[in-house]
């Protein structure tokens, strides 16, 4: 059974099956969004993705855990289908560890050790002394994968929304894990939700190119 599974142990694991009902094949991925981000100049990313086309009556599950992250990444000007040259990232919690720092110490790209910030239902991210401009962004990640990232500056702060969306896609090539997508016309796309005491949904990508989503 072909799974992507990224949880991590002693959490709840949700997952999404991905069926491919369409007449022809299709690389699926999934992505997050919160509100208000394009006005923020945050981006989502490419959060996870089949390593292949999925071909006709054929499926694949993508499973994880709500663990959530900072992260650093070199971007350069941070664009539309921008992929990272390089990156880091530490846990991170909203309930304790949500405020961190990125800086360059030592020629060192890094992160600080979380610590408790204000407000509490958000993460909080500054930029050092030493980020030079339109080089690095940094933001935020679920289950090991980055999912949302914005331009990092020098002593500037940055504030990512907790609450968030999930999103399945369908596209005809392939995508790359951490890829920056638009802001707008994300093409064969469905939010989807997962009911209260519900942690497993199948995703039909149908003849229309329209998702059903159970």
């Amino acid at each position: 059974m072909p799974t992507l599974d990224f949880s991590n142990e002693n959490t709840i694991q949700y997952s999404l099956k991905c069926v491919n009902n369409s007449k022809s094949s299709w690389c699926f991925y999934i992505y997050q969004r919160m509100s208000n981000q394009s006005d923020n100049d945050i981006y989502s990313l490419v959060w996870m993705a089949s390593p292949y086309k999925i071909g006709l009556q054929s499926f694949i599950i993508f499973t994880w855990s709500l663990n959530d992250s900072f992260w650093w990444f070199n971007t350069g000007n941070l664009q539309e289908e921008v992929i990272p040259k390089s990156g880091g990232t530490v846990s991170a919690s909203l309930t304790s560890n949500n405020s961190t720092t990125f800086n360059i110490e030592n020629n060192t790209p890094q992160l600080s050790i979380p610590v408790s910030g204000t407000p509490p239902d958000e993460f909080l991210m500054k930029g050092g002394n030493n980020i030079p401009n339109f080089t690095f962004s940094t933001g935020i990640g679920m289950s090991n994968f980055s999912t949302y990232i914005k331009q990092a500056n020098a002593n500037t702060a940055q504030e990512f929304d907790s609450n968030t969306t999930f999103w399945v896609a369908a596209a005809t090539s392939q995508k790359e894990v951490t890829e920056t997508l638009g802001q707008t016309k994300i093409s064969n796309t469905a939010m989807f939700s997962f009911p209260l005491n519900k942690y497993s949904l199948t995703a039909y990508f149908e003849e229309d190119n329209l998702w059903t989503i159970t």
